[in-house]
């Protein structure tokens, strides 16, 4: 019982934490909308393919939404680093909801397949705003680290619950039509809309890259491009989520002709294998809580690969009911944990200027290998058969696992946090409201230096280059030469030559031996004056000690 109850309290702790913060809560809901919306329109439009053309539509349909969406995800989530991040999903939200209207009634008044495919193209480019500028918003939202950790945590559960009631009314209209689950996707995008006003972020508006332009989106997107190229761990977190991607998408296009002819459920046993997978993606987000403070996570991403190995093969060997219900399960809760531990690791090797692009990018490397494994699964299919396609497709994320876990325990030995460092960060007033991601990368900036007794580490009239934070010793300050303070540990000075640009303001000299940890101006003014709580808590602090010299 006590194992039991070791399981289920960290998302019950994670809800709780995420339930006292408004903003935070309506934008969850919101979210919530969009993820039953986005797989009810999928399902409704690929068993409207179905119904067309058979598999070999299916694929079709499938290319045609997935790689317009994927070639323009990364511009369409720069928005996000260039504008407001909750009016960026407050728009996206209403796009989504007009398009998807839109088509609903294309589909309710018999328009021809080529005008339901060419609007539902349109309304599949509008979802791409959704999920990577909700991620890369939670840290603009929570006023502690660890309420942007349970926010993440619950936004995994949100994605598992979103995705199970889409799948049931995807099911539950499969009779009605697929414009009847369009015009419901498009009813809830709109109630999303509703819940995110009066969400507000104080994040600035400047953008550190200029003014905007017409081909800023373009540039932007291009420069997350460029972040995940550079970096080794990001490359590699992609290419997992590549691969995953692909066989993700040869299997959705398989598990139609499963569900219709093989297990012999017709249209709506499309929606329950959905309903199916979503309640494993449910589950994998409930399991996905217990990693969410661990650092080694390499262990965890493969046995998850297994998971999506061992769905795809059950899969392949259903055939009955209960066996398909099983490897529907096996198979959500894989995807799901790969997803977030995929993206655990890539925020912890990711600044937050560039997050929503980054995310943009994987969003586009997703959509895109989904096309993929779409267009190939016909083939696929005709080349071995059903139950081989279904599993080879699982063993794919298995063998690119396998393959990477050289490189996934490098992340992971790269990852274990500056305890020391992060604990005495945590109490200065400016830095508690940073992202848990910016926190950890300023504790990994630090130099230590050792001061013997006597030691100036800062002399009244210097020009300011660094900020100081006091790791052990006691440390006089003196103005005019006249002692006005003792600071000791976790103390920190140094903030008001860098943020005012004036001369030191006083001297700080070691009493006897110590040590302080050093950050860079350039650092320090980044991060502090690139979020607004952050800003403010730093010039009070400044202005509080001035007015204390003068």
């Amino acid at each position: 019982m006590n194992r039991l109850l070791s399981h289920i309290g960290p998302p019950v702790r994670a809800l709780r934490a995420v339930l006292r913060n408004r903003a935070i809560t309506r934008m969850q809901l919101a979210f919530l909308l969009f993820n039953v919306a986005e797989p009810a329109m999928w399902v409704a439009i690929l068993i409207y393919a179905f119904e067309q053309g058979g598999t070999r539509a299916v694929g079709f349909v499938s290319i045609l939404l997935l790689v317009p969406a994927g070639v323009l995800a990364p511009i369409a989530s720069a928005l996000g680093d260039r504008f407001r991040r909750e009016r960026v999903v407050r728009v996206g939200y209403l796009a989504q909801g007009l398009t998807t209207g839109v088509t609903a009634a294309a589909l309710i008044a018999g328009a021809s397949p080529a005008v339901v495919y060419a609007l539902a193209t349109v309304a599949a480019v509008t979802y791409t705003l959704g999920r990577p500028n909700h991620h890369a918003l939670m840290p603009s939202l929570g006023d502690t680290p660890e309420e942007v950790a349970a926010a993440n945590s619950v936004s995994s559960l949100t994605e598992g619950i979103g995705a199970t009631i889409g799948g049931v009314v995807a099911a539950a209209l499969a009779g009605v039509g697929a414009g009847a689950v369009y015009a419901v996707a498009a009813g809830a995008l709109l109630v999303g809309v509703v819940l995110t006003l009066g969400v507000h972020t104080p994040r600035a508006e400047a953008h550190p890259d200029g003014p905007f332009r017409p081909w800023s989106l373009a540039t932007d997107a291009v420069s997350g491009l460029v972040t995940l190229a550079r970096s080794r761990s990001p490359r590699l977190l992609v290419l997992i989520a590549s691969a995953s991607a692909i066989a993700t998408g040869a299997i959705g296009v398989l598990t139609v002709p499963l569900a219709i002819d093989r297990l012999g459920l017709g249209d709506s046993g499309v929606g329950l294998l959905t309903t199916l997978i979503s309640i494993g993606l449910l589950l994998g987000a409930g399991i996905s809580v217990a990693f969410a403070t661990r650092r080694a996570l390499v262990w965890p991403m493969t046995i998850a690969a297994v998971a999506f190995a061992a769905g795809g093969a059950l899969f392949g060997g259903s055939s009955t009911v209960a066996l398909a219900a099983v490897a529907s399960i096996v198979y959500g809760a894989a995807i799901t944990l790969l997803d977030v531990l995929g993206r655990t690791m890539l925020q912890r090797t990711t600044t937050d200027d560039v997050l929503t692009r980054v995310f943009g990018a994987v969003e586009a490397m997703w959509l895109l290998g989904y096309a993929g494994g779409a267009a190939v699964a016909p083939t696929l299919q005709s080349a071995v058969g059903l139950s081989w396609a279904l599993a080879i497709a699982g063993a794919v994320v298995l063998v690119v696992a396998l393959a990477s876990i050289g490189g996934l325990r490098a992340i992971d030995r790269a990852s274990v946090l500056p305890e020391r460092q992060l604990a005495l960060l945590r109490n200065i007033a400016m830095f508690a409201p940073l992202p848990s991601v910016d926190l950890e990368r300023l504790a990994r900036q630090l130099d230590r230096i050792v001061t013997p007794g006597g030691t100036d580490v800062i002399r009244q009239g210097d020009v300011g280059d660094r900020f100081y934070v006091i790791d052990e010793g006691s440390f006089e300050v003196l103005v005019d030469r006249q002692r006005v303070n003792t600071l000791g540990e976790g103390a920190f000075f140094g903030e008001i030559a860098l943020l005012h640009d004036v001369p030191r303001t006083a001297t700080v000299r070691a009493a006897g031996a110590g040590a302080v940890w050093a950050l860079d101006q350039e650092e320090f003014l980044r991060t502090v004056t690139g979020l607004p709580q952050s800003e403010s808590a730093a010039h009070a602090i400044s202005a509080e000690r001035l007015r204390s010299l003068g």
